[in-house]
């Protein structure tokens, strides 16, 4: 892809150069500061959202209305703008706590939805994003910007990503390789710097290679000293400033300091950051306490989840900030930010304070290494509280950590449903020795369907089933005001076991009042359209993907189901858009691209199907249905040759599929191979009878004159056969009339 085709990554050692160098530039750009100090998970996302939707409402009211659930999961202020319904207003309260980490996924394609539908109203000139300080992002930001960059076309939505290095991981920068061309800028030199001797020059550019771009820093410098008159030393850059800044005065120290504390820490200005350390300790708590009330003064919630607890933590003397962010980030299931600041925060505490922040820390901190599979980790906290701790809420909290792994997450090989009974038996009586609330009732009733999991994984799925409807009779009556909200795993556990007991009408009445208590809850709308499709209710199975859809931020599962269901009632068009819609999340889903080059294909768009055929068997070149659609390509262009190879290939990768011996069989008829042709179908007979395969079958009997044994296979071809069936009769009457002549 040319440059001008591609996205931009900009890489400079400091963001003075980044700025100088588009000071100039010509366009309308929206320049957002990703750093994660400021808004904590989702700062650049965030920043974005907040800018656009300044924009008049008018503009955006359905874009904002289609994209509602996202927003508000990343930039919760919004709840208060006045542009969200009840119904989804109740939706955010519920906790999303045990969602699997990987579900910030569809936030990402939640948001870039956004962003495109957003693009796609600015009918004059494209939409122009830079990202500043993406290094510095939180890592749901960078996964964000990855699936950013490679679904929007820069010709419309342009995005820059401006980092200090070249230094970043995983996805984001696989995603800026393919998709971005990468600048690397050349320090910036202020007019006013042109006077620095030449001495100076050189020695910047021997000692801090990479860091000459401070040229904005030793402008600020020469407020205060004569450069001309010192003589550079073999030191390096960062001990020139920590040296010279001591001599600026206090006074000014201060307000550089102060300026590096209203950046939120997120300067990279070297003078600025070496003032603030020059600075007295008390000083420096002033000046955090100064930001953080002002920053508490805009009423913005998301400064609650990055500078407000940054400022506090910095000021040294209140953790509670650090805890409401950590409870937060555990609510909307963003465990990596969950634990970073319960991490934080109970560094705060007092070494002996093992008071109740300090076991909501603890708690979070368990529970979110558990949640990312950091399992050695769980391990080492659960043996520290084990020998540390006599809070028997920490201790409730411990052993039933422990129950869970030895039930559900360790390695099969390392599992332990008798040692998981032990834990779960000893984090009840630790909870029963809590003081008695509905929150302590609510645990009490998990701990039963944690039971009720390790009766389940040993077979006994009667007394599984028996735990689990006394759990949810204890939390009805014990925790009343809860009961709405908490019973949702307990009742959609009991559906799953009511799958395993293959009693699916079961199954659907407990997702059906799952729903009645959270209807908004998307996963109980899948699982419930896949059980009503595995019992051919599709209409219903199509109703409920679309509420699974409509009640998540996008994913390609859902899109996917429906298609199926779509298929099977004839809605071939709207089916080929959802697997259009999944692919779109998910280029790589196999599964998506066999079932629509089918559909391609059954409408003679072969064009199409076969550019499905070959994605598709570049990431799987040895899937059997892939090579058998193959081969029917290849038949259909006429290429007998080559579509009798990849048949071939079919079978051999997976011999049980009987498409691929009737769609062989063809081939071989085509070739005259009468007796090959007949053998292939009989094959394909066995494992699956087809109203066609039998008719091509009665073909090759009667191209060879067994016209008794070719109206045998006609005639069992019309009893599947739905629809048109004449052309059958007609083959039928003429072997009956040859065989009684």
């Amino acid at each position: 892809m040319p440059d001008s085709a591609r996205h931009e990554w900009v890489i400079a050692p400091f963001r003075a150069d980044r700025d100088a160098a588009f000071r100039n530039l010509a366009g309308t750009w929206h320049h957002i500061n990703a750093h994660r100090n400021l808004r904590g998970s989702y700062t650049g996302a965030i920043e974005v959202v907040r800018r656009l939707l300044n924009y008049p409402p008018a503009v955006l009211d359905h874009v904002i209305t289609a994209h509602q659930l996202t927003l508000l999961l990343i930039c919760p202020e919004l709840a208060n703008q006045g542009f969200a319904s009840a119904e989804v207003l109740k939706w955010l309260t519920y906790s999303m706590e045990g969602n699997s980490p990987s579900r910030t996924l569809r936030l990402a394609h939640g948001l870039t939805d956004f962003l495109l539908d957003y693009a796609a109203q600015q009918s004059l000139s494209r939409l122009c994003i830079s990202f500043e300080n993406v290094d510095f992002a939180d890592p749901l930001d960078q996964e964000f910007l990855a699936v950013l960059l490679r679904r929007s076309d820069p010709n419309q939505l342009l995005i820059r990503v401006c980092t200090s290095s070249d230094r970043l991981d995983g996805p984001l920068r696989s995603a800026l390789r393919t998709f971005a061309s990468t600048k690397h800028l050349e320090p910036f030199v202020p007019a006013e710097m042109a006077a620095i001797p030449e001495a100076w020059r050189i020695w910047l550019r021997r000692c801090a290679t990479g860091w000459a771009g401070e040229w904005a820093g030793l402008s600020d410098l020469s407020k205060y000293f004569d450069l001309s008159a010192m003589q550079p030393e073999s030191s390096s850059l960062q001990e020139l400033f920590e040296d010279v800044v001591t001599d600026i005065p206090l006074v000014e120290r201060c307000a550089l300091g102060n300026e590096y504390v209203r950046s939120d820490c997120t300067s990279d200005s070297l003078v600025i950051k070496n003032a603030y350390s020059a600075i007295p300790v008390e000083q420096r708590w002033v000046l955090h306490r100064a930001r953080r009330q002002e920053l508490e003064g805009l009423n913005e919630y998301s400064l609650s989840l990055g500078a407000i607890p940054l400022h506090s933590e910095l000021e040294g003397t209140d953790p509670a900030p650090l805890l409401a962010a950590s409870k937060h980030y555990m609510h909307v299931a963003f465990y990596d930010a969950t634990l970073e600041w319960a991490l934080r925060g109970r560094r705060m505490l007092p070494a002996e304070d093992r008071g109740q922040a300090y076991t909501e820390f603890s708690r979070n901190i368990l529970f979110a290494l558990m949640l990312l599979g950091r399992l050695d980790e769980v391990d080492a906290i659960c043996a520290e509280n084990l020998a540390l701790s006599d809070d028997p809420a920490l201790l409730a909290h411990t052993t039933y950590a422990k129950a869970i792994l030895s039930a559900r997450l360790y390695q099969p090989s390392r599992r332990d449903y008798e040692a998981a009974g032990n834990w779960i038996r000893q984090s009840l009586a630790f909870t029963e020795r809590v003081q008695p609330s509905e929150t302590r009732a609510v645990n009490i009733a998990f701990l039963r369907n944690t039971t009720a999991l390790v009766e389940m994984r040993t077979g006994h799925l009667a007394t599984a089933h028996e735990l689990l409807c006394e759990a949810l009779r204890y939390m009805s009556a014990e925790a009343p005001n809860k009961y709405q909200a908490e019973s949702a795993i307990l009742l959609h556990n009991r559906a799953r076991l009511h799958v395993q007991r293959k009693q699916l009408s079961q199954a659907i009445e407990d997702l059906t009042t799952l729903l009645q208590h959270q209807p908004g809850n998307s996963e109980a709308y899948f699982d419930r359209g896949v059980l009503h499709q595995r019992l051919g209710l599709h209409e219903q199975a199509s109703r409920d993907y679309a509420a699974a859809i409509k009640w998540s931020p996008p994913y390609a599962e859902a899109y996917f189901n429906r298609a199926r269901a779509l298929v099977s009632l004839g809605e071939v068009d709207q089916a080929i858009l959802d697997y259009t819609r999944a692919l779109d999340l998910v280029p790589g889903h196999i599964e998506a691209l066999i079932d629509r080059a089918r559909l391609f294909h059954a409408r003679n768009n072969f064009e199409a199907a076969r550019t499905d055929v070959h994605t598709a068997l570049l990431l799987a070149p040895t899937n059997a249905r892939l090579l058998c659609l193959l081969g029917l390509l290849e038949l259909e262009n006429g290429n007998l040759v080559q579509a009798y190879e990849s048949l071939t290939k079919s079978i051999e990768a997976e011999p049980s599929l009987p498409d691929a011996w009737a769609n062989r069989a063809t081939v071989l008829y085509k070739q005259g191979a009468l007796d090959q042709a007949r053998l292939d179908l009989s094959r394909a007979l066995s494992l699956r009878e087809d109203p066609a395969a039998f008719y091509n079958r009665g073909r090759c009997f009667e191209a060879q004159k067994r016209w008794t044994e070719a109206a045998d296979d006609y005639s069992r071809a019309l009893k599947l056969t739905r629809g048109d069936v004449r052309y059958i009769l007609r083959r039928l009457a003429w072997c009956q009339k040859a065989a009684s002549s």
